[in-house]
């Protein structure tokens, strides 16, 4: 198992998997269509976040979006996961923890000491995250009127 920056075409290549990735990642809460998928990770892409990606045998395993952004509540540079996803048929062998711990290091490499990413109520992956060190910071609530 490799994991690795990924190149443009490979960028390309994970983007058609982008409603997927907004389906299975929001729970529910954000209408499923292609362009609202491409309109959230988007600005991540232009603003110098890029993807490292899980390969075996030349094939995608998984990939996970790192860059860096401002904290609004503290002003401080932070690294930021907007996005990690495993193709099913390779999940529960411990490629997205992997993507996790070799985007801690690209983060650190780039002088940050500070991770932040966001997880959806009822989101499994939330208990690797938690594995990996995570804390919650805030919650964000929501109520039908």
């Amino acid at each position: 198992m490799q994991i690795r920056r990924a190149t443009y075409d490979e960028t390309q290549r994970i983007l058609n998997h982008s409603l997927e990735v907004l389906k299975e990642a929001t729970m529910g809460h954000v209408k499923q269509r292609r362009r609202k998928a491409l309109e959230l990770i988007t600005p991540f892409l232009s603003n110098g976040g890029y993807y490292l990606i899980c390969l075996e045998n030349n094939r995608v395993l998984g990939w996970i979006g790192v860059g860096s952004s401002v904290d609004v509540n503290t002003d401080e540079m932070v690294g930021i996961i907007p996005e990690i996803y495993v193709l099913p048929k390779y999940r529960n062998k411990g490629i997205a923890k992997a993507l996790c711990n070799e985007a801690f290091n690209y983060l650190k490499s780039e002088g940050l000491n500070k991770v932040q990413l966001n997880v959806f109520s009822g989101n499994y992956a939330k208990g690797i995250y938690e594995d990996l060190g995570f804390k919650e910071v805030s919650t964000v609530m929501e109520r039908k009127i």
